[in-house]
């Protein structure tokens, strides 16, 4: 008998991607003339419920955007991907959130986020949630929505006995009451130095951010290191390295990666982190955000391709 598919809740952003390919990311006060631009549905919150979709789980997305064109759009995404958008609310005066995003040939980019929308959703919409939490196996959560809305949804992962999956994203500093309340805190280099003061450079670097995460409050921490793979600092220490692909657009690996460690968790850090690497790695060959999440086969097949994979 099958095991019945991991029942998940992301509650975060759901941006438009505004996305011009330049050659490289330009220098302060410089202007490069681009070679492509696109719209692309995007936000933290909304990748990470299309990526949890696509990898097999029952999906629900809770957030904010306007009642506009970019709205319908980002709406529709969701539920073409699987998503259920019940509790995607529509904001009757402000617009949908946008990302403006520059990529470079090299696959490295650069991303300006205006939250708009987003910031709609309020505590009391996530306390309206309870009801759901009861049936819930993870909560993911991310920083582009206010704050106070993303600690009242780790209270409720506790209190309901829920994994919190905090990704520290976008860079800022983090409160220490949102890091003692998420079971498990996952920033990548940039954010982790925002929130540690620590620059990470080296996987000694991201090891004593991740320490000094825990010296905050953090119960577990999952650092996304790019091409270095992952570091999970807890009960153990654990550094996952990457796989090597060739990379076109890193845009939302971070988000692949985020959803695929939630719904793996359960199976321990190890098999956890591997698996979030493989999704973070297809999705960094692939143009665009939500377009880029790959499916669950997709995963496995990775997987079972890789010189060191288990039968």
């Amino acid at each position: 008998m099958a095991a019945s598919p991991p029942i998940v809740l992301v509650l975060g952003s759901a941006n438009m991607d505004l996305v011009a390919r330049v050659a490289r990311i330009p220098k302060p006060g410089e202007s490069l003339i681009g070679t492509s631009f696109i719209t692309v549905p995007g936000g933290k919150g909304a990748n990470q419920a299309v990526a949890a979709a696509r990898l097999g789980a029952l999906t629900h997305f809770a957030g904010c955007v306007g009642s506009d064109a970019f709205g319908g759009q980002l709406r529709a995404s969701l539920t073409a991907a699987g998503a259920d958008t019940t509790y995607l609310r529509s904001h009757l005066t402000e617009p949908t959130g946008t990302a403006i995003i520059l990529v470079a040939d090299d696959g490295s980019n650069s991303i300006v986020v205006t939250p708009s929308a987003n910031f709609g959703l309020r505590p009391a919409d996530v306390e309206a949630l309870a009801p759901l939490f009861t049936g819930l196996d993870a909560l993911l959560v991310q920083l582009e929505i206010p704050l106070d809305s993303v600690e009242a949804a780790l209270d409720l992962a506790r209190t309901h006995g829920v994994l919190s999956v905090l990704d520290a994203g976008p860079a800022q500093p983090v409160p220490q009451s949102l890091l003692r309340k998420a079971d498990i805190v996952s920033p990548n280099e940039t954010e982790a130095e925002a929130m540690t003061g620590i620059a990470v450079h080296s996987l000694d670097d991201a090891l004593n951010a991740a320490r000094r995460l825990r010296e905050l409050g953090a119960r577990e921490v999952v650092m996304k290191l790019g091409g270095r793979g992952a570091l999970y600092v807890g009960e153990e220490t654990i550094h996952m390295p990457g796989f090597r692909v060739r990379a076109v657009d890193t845009v939302a690996a971070g988000d692949a990666f985020t959803a695929a460690l939630a719904l793996r968790w359960k199976s321990g850090a190890r098999e956890a982190l591997r698996f979030a690497n493989a999704a973070g790695a297809l999705a960094v060959t692939r143009h665009g955000a939500q377009s880029a999440m790959p499916t669950l086969a997709e995963v496995e097949s990775f997987l079972c391709a890789q010189p060191e994979a288990v039968a």
